[in-house]
């Protein structure tokens, strides 16, 4: 029986990865509120993102928010992130158990841009002043066990952009599901994320073109952009080499609405439950490619508390590095 359970998912996962990536030609670039692609849960960063079907962190929010119903403890996690650019992204999430209804979260994230300078349009070396564009996105989830193996959970999201005076403000939902095929530890994932209505920012602004030789001005409003919609089916097998040490393996499969197809492959190693490694790698995303990390869980008075850290290889573009600390109580 559980292997018959094991070729069914194996049979499933392998016709995802093989799915067709032709619907996705020509798309790249066609979606906005890009940050929300960006993963806060450093865990998983180091794993390669392979995260869809790594469970029982506050962290979870951000990527399978099923995974928040294995929880038993008030968790409260904040991550920092030094993106390319000079981009960085703060996020921090919440989770406490609510009895027999489930686990409930709150999140958020903050992308701080910097300052840009503001020019005229006749002289674009006077600067006139400075502005700070700013990203944040925050979001309720809740999760629970629907079944002994069975998790189901989901979140909304508020966001907001904003660049100068002009903001473009919507939300959008994250569903997802893990299931433990019985057969050890295996189990399958399967997560929607940033499912909503397309955005657009308020306000209007001057189209300024020629037809033939007459110049002509007009009054217009933005258009909208779509969400990065993104599906991932996941597996994860947890590997006991020891009584004291684990190893995770992790793969995922990701269909994204502006780009073609992405595999990720993670592993991580744990010992006690105190001490963690990990590493990944992502296909067929350009410069992202090799991924790392580490991370150490201590004892204290208020509760258990973490550090995470994670390094991403971006190419020509310089390294990412993430932080994390957290503490269940």
């Amino acid at each position: 029986m559980r292997f018959k359970v094991a070729s069914g998912v194996l049979v499933v996962v392998i016709l995802v990865f093989c799915l067709p990536s032709l619907a996705m030609q020509n798309k790249v670039g066609t979606a906005g509120a890009l940050f929300l692609k960006i993963g806060m849960d450093v865990r998983s960063s180091g794993t390669g993102e392979a995260c869809g079907a790594l469970v029982g962190s506050a962290a979870s929010a951000f990527g399978n928010p099923a995974g928040l119903a294995s929880i038993n403890q008030h968790q409260l996690f904040i991550s920092d992130t030094e993106w390319i650019a000079d981009i960085r992204l703060l996020g921090g999430a919440y989770a406490f158990p609510y009895g027999s209804y489930g686990v409930f979260a709150v999140s958020g994230v903050c992308v701080d841009y910097g300052s840009m300078p503001m020019v005229r349009e006749a002289e674009a070396d006077v600067v006139v002043e400075t502005f700070s564009p700013k990203d944040i996105a925050l979001g309720v989830s809740y999760a629970r066990r629907w079944t002994d193996r069975l998790l189901v959970g989901g979140s909304v999201k508020y966001i907001d952009q904003a660049i100068a005076d002009y903001h473009s403000r919507g939300f959008a939902f994250d569903f997802g599901t893990v299931y433990y095929t019985g057969f050890n530890t295996l189990r399958l994932a399967m997560t929607t994320s940033n499912f909503g209505p397309d955005m657009k920012y308020d306000g209007t602004y001057i189209d300024k073109y020629y037809i033939g030789t007459a110049y002509v001005e007009t009054e217009k409003e933005f258009g909208t952009y779509d969400l990065p919609l993104n599906f991932r089916i996941a597996l994860a097998y947890d590997f006991d080499l020891s009584p004291a040490s684990r190893l995770t393996v992790a793969v995922d499969a990701t269909h994204p609405n502006d780009y073609s197809e992405r595999l990720h492959f993670g592993t991580e190693y744990s010992w006690a439950d105190a001490f963690f490694l990990r590493g990944g790698y992502t296909i067929n995303a350009e410069e992202m490619g090799l991924s790392a990390g580490c991370g150490a869980r201590i004892a204290t008075s208020v509760g258990i508390a973490s550090l995470d850290y994670a390094y991403t290889d971006f190419g020509v573009f310089k390294g990412v590095h993430r932080f994390a600390l957290g503490i269940s109580f």
